[in-house]
């Protein structure tokens, strides 16, 4: 990587990703407003707020889709992600995860984490490709993960809303990411298949960093872990789901509405 991608700041690495004082503004609206978030190695982290609060566009800003106008935002406390784009940011292990699930759904399941694998795509080692030991226990691995063992030979199409979901988060999982951003992940899911999303991200989060924006309070209470309050494109409030649901400015502008 060039030298002018990378800002090395003092001290040893603390921080999977770090956002300080992000700002962003679209025809005069301030959608990022003086944003400061620090997520750690291996943390789960689940981001809520109401609509307009900027949660969207924060994903925008860290996988290089939104540049901000002001700020910081450094991924493994070196990389600074303002002057990377979308392709060259995915390839450094920043997975997203969007609300509507994007699958072939005319491959089947075992397809679908193979057409993902993280290997070299390019014509020539396309036409010789033969899959490896290691490829191929790799997709064992992910099936088992994302809890689709038995579904490994459906075409995607074929599978329900959640399973999709999981499919999707699978895909990720097979680029090996450092930092997978899922976005509203239990829409539209029945309530058995919520459940099983939030054992499925937990499980994530035990190798690899986890960002979740969510509105379902059921669901982030089962993810078990530091809740971060987004309104007008900051910071509004932080910690454990008790704490911020107990916070009177949260409760007034999100959870009381």
């Amino acid at each position: 990587m060039e030298a002018a991608t990378l800002q090395k700041r003092s001290g040893a690495v603390t921080s999977i990703l770090y956002l300080d004082g992000v700002s962003v503004s679209f025809d005069g609206f301030k959608a990022i407003n003086d944003l400061s978030l620090t997520v750690a190695p291996g943390e789960m982290r689940a981001i809520i707020g109401p609509n307009g609060a900027g949660k969207t566009t924060m994903m925008d800003i860290i996988t290089g889709k939104t540049r901000p106008d002001i700020g910081e935002v450094f991924f493994r406390d070196e990389i600074d992600l303002t002057q990377l784009d979308e392709a060259r940011i995915a390839n450094l292990g920043i997975g997203r995860k969007f609300q509507k699930p994007t699958v072939f759904e005319s491959q089947s399941v075992f397809d679908n984490l193979e057409l993902a694998l993280k290997c070299d795509k390019g014509p020539f080692a396309s036409l010789f490709y033969k899959m490896s030991e290691d490829h191929l226990a790799r997709i064992e691995e992910v099936l088992n993960i994302i809890r689709l063992e038995d579904r490994r030979d459906w075409l995607a199409g074929n599978l329900s809303h959640g399973q999709k979901q999981w499919l999707e988060i699978g895909m990720l999982l097979m680029q090996d990411p450092d930092l997978l951003l899922v976005d509203e992940p239990v829409a539209g899911m029945t309530d058995a298949e919520t459940v099983q999303t939030a054992d499925l991200l937990r499980e994530i989060a035990k190798t690899r960093s986890v960002v979740v924006v969510e509105h379902d309070m059921e669901f982030v209470r089962a993810l078990d872990c530091k809740v971060t309050v987004l309104h007008e494109g900051h910071v509004l409030a932080e910690g454990g789901l008790k704490t911020v649901s107990e916070n009177p400015e949260v409760i007034d502008v999100y959870l009381g509405r």
